[in-house]
């Protein structure tokens, strides 16, 4: 097991749903840490993982620059070009001229992806990073259309 923070949120995210399915009851951070432990993931990744996790909702609470209207360009910087290939970052404006995330949102998703322990940043990565943080975000957001967005075919559009 390659052991990367996206590894330990996949699998978290996986398990969540299945019990979410499974019973009403929420589960806390002890169940779920010594679920992910058993799983084989090792303690400091999983602290990481669930700091990552806390980040989005830190981010989300105003700590990045409130960002309205729409036309403008993104102009990335060359760290972030080497993090995100030129295909993830034409999914994230793809998905913001969609309407369906926003310039405020996409931010959040760029500071998430630079955070992360990897080189660069695989289109299918970057999905489950825009999944996991529409799916923390305040919005009502359709389950349905989050697994969409990590199981979208490339050569496919959104519903």
């Amino acid at each position: 097991m390659t052991n990367n923070i996206l590894d330990v949120l996949t699998y978290m995210f996986d398990y969540l749903f299945e019990v979410a399915d499974e019973s009403a009851n929420e589960i806390d951070d002890i169940t779920l840490k010594a679920h992910l432990s058993d799983a084989g993931f090792e303690a400091s990744r999983i602290e990481k993982a669930l700091d990552w996790l806390e980040s989005i909702a830190t981010l989300q609470e105003g700590e990045v620059l409130s960002l309205s209207g729409s036309g403008g360009l993104r102009v990335y910087n060359d760290e972030e070009k080497s993090k995100l290939s030129p295909k993830a970052r034409g999914f994230l404006l793809f998905m913001e001229n969609m309407g369906q995330i926003n310039a405020s949102q996409r931010e959040v998703i760029i500071s998430q992806v630079m955070s992360l322990d990897e080189g660069s940043v695989s289109l299918e990565d970057l999905k489950w990073v825009v999944m996991m943080v529409l799916g923390n975000s305040e919005e009502e957001v359709s389950p349905q259309w989050l697994e969409s967005i990590v199981f979208l075919d490339e050569n496919r559009t959104l519903q």
